[in-house]
Parts: structure tokens; sequence; C-alpha cells
């Protein structure tokens, strides 16, 4: 069995995310980014979860390419 590309990123999901769909701002706290994501998981489920920048790119195991492909800034989403 391959090893997942991704850790599990939040204790009430089971599995491995499949596919990160979009990257955006959430809001900032304790001088920290938060980001939402939209993801699915190896079964193809959708799912949303908010997390810091640090856990982001430790969690979902992405590197800074990814992340720029995926991520949308705010006025990007308000178009």
């Amino acid at each position: 069995m391959s090893e997942p590309k991704y850790k599990k990123v939040d204790k009430l999901i089971h599995g491995e995310v499949k596919e990160i769909h979009l990257i955006g701002e959430s809001e900032k706290k304790d001088n920290e980014m938060y980001y939402f994501v939209f993801w699915h998981n190896h079964i193809d489920k959708p799912f949303f979860t908010v997390v810091g920048h640090k856990d982001l790119f430790e969690c979902f195991k992405i590197d800074q390419e990814e992340f720029d492909k995926k991520y949308k800034s705010l006025s990007e989403l308000e178009k």
C-alpha cells in the first residue's frame, strides 16, 4: 500500500486528502494568517477546513508552488 500524500487534517475526518480545490484567506488570529481550504478526501467526499499558515503546509503537506496554484485572494474571489 502506498503512503498517503497528505496527513489527516482534522481529528473528525477519516482518510487522506485526494485533492485541494481552493485555498483562500480567512482571518488573522494571534498574528497568524488563517486560510480556508476546500478539498476532497480519498472517496471524493468534499470538506472545508480552516487552518493556520503553518498547519496548512504541515497538515496538507503542500509546498509553496502548490499553494500558489490553489490560493485565491479575497479580491479574486469577489469577482
